[in-house]
């Protein structure tokens, strides 16, 4: 409870900078930007989210390929299913989304987002993102979001 009021009353006061190995961050009135690159696995957001806590996140800006050499670039949402046809298979954490997808994770359990997603948490935990493609498939990826998170 402290954490949050804390959190809450430095977003009011002003816009800053907060920055965390590997996981750019600003922190603006209407919610905490992250960026999340393409070419890493799960990234901590630096967002404690507490069980029962709503959870808000859209996209703000950039895009990003799981092929810089071969397939476009894409939001979120990730690709359409008829361009993910053509994408190897093998590579996918969650095999119901497309590849491109953002996914978050709270505690070990994932979820699919996409460009704009809320959801109620129910554990509590560091919030983690990252694109729908596994470790060893990210050699060839490109780009990153800017993702606005409320909670």
């Amino acid at each position: 409870m402290v954490m949050r009021r804390t959190w809450a009353v430095a977003a009011l006061a002003c816009a800053m900078t907060v920055t965390i190995p590997g996981v750019a961050q600003a922190t603006t009135q209407s919610g905490r930007d992250v960026v999340i690159t393409s070419r890493r696995g799960w990234q901590d957001t630096g967002i404690y989210v507490y069980a029962g806590d709503r959870v808000r996140v859209a996209q703000v800006g950039g895009s990003w390929t799981v092929d810089n050499n071969s397939f476009p670039w894409v939001g979120a949402d990730g690709y359409d299913w008829d361009t993910d046809s053509h994408i190897y298979q093998g590579c996918k954490i969650h095999d119901s989304s497309p590849y491109g997808r953002l996914l978050s994770r709270i505690n070990g359990g994932s979820r699919a987002l996409g460009a704009h997603r809320s959801w109620q948490a129910g554990s509590g935990g560091r919030l983690f993102m990252r694109i729908n493609d596994q470790n060893r498939c990210l050699g060839d990826n490109a780009g990153a979001l800017i993702i606005r998170i409320w909670h």
